[in-house]
This record gives C-alpha cells, sequence and structure tokens, in this order.
C-alpha cells in the first residue's frame, strides 16, 4: 500500500490548532476545577465603577466619605492580611477570612443606616481585601496564560453583564449592595475550594532578576488603575444601557485583537490608553450632558485595561516570584494605590473644573512613557530562546496530529529537556500529581507507554 501522504500545516492551519487546542486545553481545566482560581471577583474595580451606588445614604465617619473609606481599607486589606498566611496552611487560612468577610457583609448590610453600619462596612472592605489577596496568589500561581487571560475577561463580562442588568432592572437604589453581594457569594464558594497541594510547587521556587520581570507589568498596573480612578471621579454617565452595551462592543473587540494579533497583549493595552484618552477628551471638549454621553461609549475601553493589567499582574507573579516577594509585592502594590484614592478625590473637591483636563494629560502622560517601555517590557516577559524553524515545523505538526492540549504540550517540552515531574511542576506552576496526569495523556494519545519512546518519537521526526 502507498504510504499516506504527510501533511506539513501551514500557517493558518498553526493559527486554527492553536485555537483549537486553547480552548480544549479550556475545557479540560474547567473540568479540573481550575474554575475557582479563575472567578477573580473580589478583584473586580468595585469601588471606582459602583462608588456612587453602593449605599447612597450611607453615614459619614470622620467628616469622610463612607465609601471611601470602605475603598482605602479593601486596598489595605489584600497585603495585610495576606501578610500573615503561610503556605502550609494557606487554604484553611483563607476560608477562615471568607467566612468572616461574609459575617460582616451581612451585619453591614442588617444594621440601620449610622457610624455602626460604616464601621461595619469599613471592617467587611478589610475582609473583602483579604479575600481579594487570596484570590489573586490563585489566580497568579495556580494557573497558565490562557487561564489568566480567561479568568480576568470573565470577571470584565460580569460587570458588564451586571451594568446591562441594572440598565434594565430597576432596583430601587440597591444595585450596588446586590452587584457586591454576587461577589461575595461567587468569592466565598471559591474561596473553600483552594487547596494547598496546588501551590506545592512555589515552597523551594527560587528567583532571579525579578526586578526587570516586575518593574513593567506593575507600571501597566498601576497605570490601569490611576486612569480608571481618575475616570470614577467625574459625574456618572447618564445612560448606563448605552454605557453597559458599548461596553459589551469593546469586550468583544477585545478578544478579537487578542486572537488576530496572535495571542500578543500589546495591542490590548494600547487600545486601552488610546480608548481613555478619546473617553477623556470627549468629557474635556464637549458640554456636559453630550460629553458623559459620548464618553460612556469609550468608556467600555476601561475594561480591556483590567483584563490586560491582571494578566500580567497574574503573569509576573505566577511565574517570578516567590512566596516571600509575593506578599511584599501585593502590599506594596496595593497600599501604594492608596495614592490613586486620595489624589483625584481631593482634586475633584477642590477643583472639579480640572478633572478632565488633568485626566486627559495623565492618559497621555502615562501612554507615552507605556510606549517608551514596551521594547522592554517585551524582552523581559515574552522574548524566548528561538527554535530552529524546521525543527518547530515537525515539533508542532505533532502536537497537531497526536491533539494535545497546550498543558501537555509544555509538559511534553519540559519532559524534552529531561526534567523531572517535580522540576516540571514548578516550571509550570501546578502540582506533581498533575504533570503526571498530563504526562499519561501524552503516553496515551501518542501510543507510547514511556518517556524514552516518547524522546524517540520526536527525535525520528
Amino acid at each position: 500500500m502507498p504510504d499516506k501522504p504527510v501533511h506539513f500545516p501551514q500557517k493558518s492551519d498553526k493559527q486554527s490548532g492553536k485555537l483549537v487546542r486553547s480552548f480544549s486545553s479550556l475545557k479540560h481545566e474547567l473540568q479540573a476545577k481550575h474554575i475557582k482560581y479563575m472567578l477573580i471577583f473580589t478583584l473586580a474595580p468595585i469601588f471606582p465603577s459602583m462608588r456612587d451606588s453602593l449605599r447612597v445614604d450611607a453615614y459619614p465617619l470622620f467628616g469622610l466619605n463612607s465609601i471611601f473609606l470602605m475603598g482605602i481599607a479593601y486596598s489595605l486589606g489584600i497585603g495585610l492580611l495576606f501578610a500573615f498566611a503561610k503556605l502550609e496552611n494557606i487554604a484553611r487560612y483563607a476560608r477562615h477570612v471568607v467566612m468572616f468577610m461574609a459575617l460582616g457583609f451581612v451585619l453591614w448590610l442588617i444594621l440601620p443606616i449610622g457610624p455602626l453600619a460604616t464601621l461595619a462596612g469599613i471592617v467587611f472592605s478589610l475582609l473583602f481585601g483579604g479575600c481579594a489577596g487570596f484570590q489573586l496568589f490563585g489566580f497568579g500561581c495556580a494557573l497558565n496564560d490562557t487561564e489568566r487571560l480567561i479568568g480576568a475577561a470573565i470577571t470584565s463580562l460580569f460587570c458588564l453583564l451586571f451594568q446591562l442588568f441594572i440598565a434594565l432592572v430597576p432596583l430601587s437604589g440597591n444595585s450596588g449592595i446586590v452587584f457586591v453581594a454576587l461577589q461575595v457569594l461567587v468569592s466565598a464558594k471559591c474561596l473553600t475550594l483552594y487547596q494547598e497541594q496546588d501551590f506545592e510547587h512555589i515552597k523551594n521556587k527560587s528567583i532571579e532578576g525579578h526586578g526587570k520581570k516586575l518593574a513593567p507589568a506593575l507600571f501597566f498596573f498601576f497605570a490601569h488603575r490611576a486612569i480608571v480612578f481618575f475616570y470614577s471621579y467625574l459625574p456618572a454617565a447618564p445612560s448606563q444601557l448605552i454605557s453597559g452595551i458599548a461596553g459589551l462592543f469593546v469586550f468583544a473587540l477585545c478578544i478579537i485583537i487578542y486572537v488576530a494579533a496572535k495571542f500578543k497583549i500589546w495591542h490590548m493595552c494600547n487600545m486601552f490608553f488610546v480608548g481613555m484618552a478619546v473617553t477623556f477628551i470627549l468629557r474635556l471638549l464637549l458640554p456636559n450632558s453630550h460629553g458623559a454621553l459620548a464618553a460612556s461609549i469609550t468608556q467600555g475601553f476601561s475594561h480591556m485595561g483590567f483584563i490586560a493589567s491582571y494578566y500580567l499582574l497574574g503573569l509576573v507573579l505566577g511565574k517570578f516570584v516567590n512566596f516571600k516577594l509575593f506578599k511584599w509585592v501585593l502590599a506594596f502594590i496595593f497600599n501604594a494605590s492608596l495614592l490613586l484614592h486620595i489624589i483625584p478625590g481631593i482634586l475633584a473637591k477642590k477643583a472639579p473644573e480640572m478633572m478632565p483636563l488633568v485626566g486627559t494629560l495623565t492618559t497621555m502622560g502615562l501612554f507615552v512613557l507605556f510606549t517608551l517601555m514596551m521594547p522592554l517590557m517585551s524582552q523581559q516577559l515574552f522574548i524566548k530562546t528561538a527554535v530552529p524553524e524546521n525543527t518547530q515545523e515537525k515539533h508542532q505538526q505533532l502536537v497537531l496530529n497526536f491533539g494535545f492540549t497546550l498543558r501537555e504540550e509544555e509538559v511534553v517540552k519540559c519532559l524534552r529537556k529531561g526534567m523531572t515531574y517535580k522540576q516540571c511542576a514548578a516550571e509550570l506552576h501546578i502540582s506533581q500529581n498533575t504533570v503526571k496526569f498530563h504526562a499519561l495523556n501524552v503516553y496515551r494519545k501518542a501510543g507510547v507507554t514511556s518517556r524514552g519512546e516518547l524522546m524517540a518519537l520526536f527525535l525520528d521526526e
């Protein structure tokens, strides 16, 4: 019988194959219950986006707006509560924090408006921030890049869908309470499912040159928060419905850009800066009502920045940081971001007419700095050692022919380097049992029974 012709995939085949394997990998991870690490609802931009709707009649404390105080408590809680965590009992500690967080939310909800209710709200926000610290830890250390992107996108989509919901279903001023209640329920469910073994791979993790890896991603994270906080202190958009629909359109555009750009995050970052610059300019140049309406259409680009910023933050925290350094970074970025609450808040009180101009200049200045830093960011985070084209094509052909998922392909690459299961787990930020599970799937799909046979298969090709 004549030999069956071998098909070497063309560029379009590779791209479609990568898409198929991306969705296949995601499906597998959902079945493996990694969804509990992907739903980072406590990290949604709650206080900037819902600042005026949480409790409009909340009692001020010390002469300060209660929602402003809750925002500060939230940022403090992310770093401070996680600082007491130990890796060997992190899941148990997370369950205790989430239990008290839920209790604090109920107290804040049922107490009559007054100083006591405001204090309960501040305590709840502190504990809610602590839960956000745990969710960021799981998001960075238990997921791969694809899962992080999808997790951030799901959180952003949740905010957008709720925005449409409150535009269509009147909640009599309780929209913010319902929004936070949903986040509390989902986050409580996810955090109670955390497992210590999912983080075993970082126990003895060594780090080198982490400063160069962290700096560029942290810059974009702070830039995103600064721009969004500045915008949140402008008068609210007149139409939640228009803003929500436009946001969903931008969300779809975000995913299309990411896929069309061959899974490069930089285009998403650039679109965030451009979209928010246009938003501020519209508020600056047009009259109040018209400017707010026009800006509500482009303000959806803030969600593009949310997805990109948390994807990059999870990337550097998961790959280039050990447990001790993670605590320091977490405390620094969220405590330092308190300035991003305070500065626009003071400016909005003393010179509200200056807010659109300052926001425009801030956005454009940060965009220029980001453009200058982009080569460094790309070099530090994403450039990998070049692989000869013919070797890469043959490797890709086998991967496609055997139907390996993205995670299985990553395990294959580690095994071909001669790594042990323990070393593979440390490299991929998963447990040894997960590595073994994927390795057995690889052997089954490739029709081999050992690592030696697998390596010989690739060497023959």
